[in-house]
């Protein structure tokens, strides 16, 4: 009985310290595990083994907690499929760098203003009804561009693939689904700053705090690799995400 009971608590240690070392993004391997368990090494190395200067974790998007929400992992969604499309797309499209070029020496806020602003007078908001003959699709950047017009998910697009051409990091790039006081359903495309989040919606030119635009409520959020639902605190505990029927903008 002892015995087993050392067994336990040895296994018990064992699970609690996992997550820890998942967690300092550090990987060993164990001299004791078999040929046949021990992981495929492509190249060995007499060097020790030091710790991953940048951690898995830490490519990761953050979440996006804005508009006075909390944000909380989505899992798989209807749309995400939609925006690997469009975001892996469009990178060496002739249209893009063009509109990317100016930008592209510039810090990470003159980044934002000179893209939302260009991006806002090249393209003039328009159903999809009446550009692809159908009630909802995501155009390329490079096709929204050529045509001029689109609508509020298509402009946030050609606004994230133009910055990501100028420099802008991937995963500080989103694209918030929700709904505006005035328009109803709405899109705009969300950026990540050192001075935090900004948001460039195809309504209003310049940039506008994320934290500051009381007319826009986001349902879902989409970013590098990862997808969020919408909730707000009450007390101590985080409301069901907004009740709104997220539908892809007009």
């Amino acid at each position: 009985m002892k015995r087993l009971a050392k067994v336990a608590i040895a296994g018990a240690c064992i699970m609690t310290a996992a997550p820890a070392a998942a967690a300092a993004g550090e990987a060993a391997v164990s001299p004791s595990l078999s040929s046949a368990k021990r992981p495929l090494i492509v190249q060995r190395s007499a060097a020790s083994v030091t710790r991953a200067s940048h951690p898995l974790i830490l490519s990761r998007p953050a979440s996006p907690d804005v508009f006075g929400t909390v944000a909380l992992n989505a899992g798989v969604t209807f749309y995400d499929a939609r925006f690997r499309r469009v975001a892996s797309t469009d990178a060496r499209d002739p249209l893009v760098e063009r509109l990317a070029a100016g930008a592209a020496s510039l810090d990470p806020i003159a980044k934002l203003k000179l893209i939302q602003d260009e991006v806002n007078r090249r393209v003039h908001w328009a159903h999809d009804l009446d550009n692809m003959g159908v009630a909802d699709f995501w155009a390329n950047a490079g096709e929204t561009l050529r045509r001029g017009t689109g609508d509020s998910e298509d402009i946030a697009i050609v606004k994230m693939q133009a910055l990501k051409a100028a420099g802008f990091n991937p995963k500080d790039l989103y694209i918030s689904i929700g709904r505006h006081s005035s328009r109803g359903a709405h899109i705009l495309l969300l950026a990540r700053t050192a001075a935090g989040f900004f948001a460039l919606d195809d309504q209003t030119q310049g940039l506008t705090s994320a934290n500051q635009n009381g007319r826009f409520t986001p349902i879902m959020t989409l970013g590098q690799g990862m997808s969020w639902i919408h909730g707000r605190r009450v007390g101590s505990k985080v409301a069901g995400a907004n009740v709104v029927k997220a539908r892809t903008a007009r």
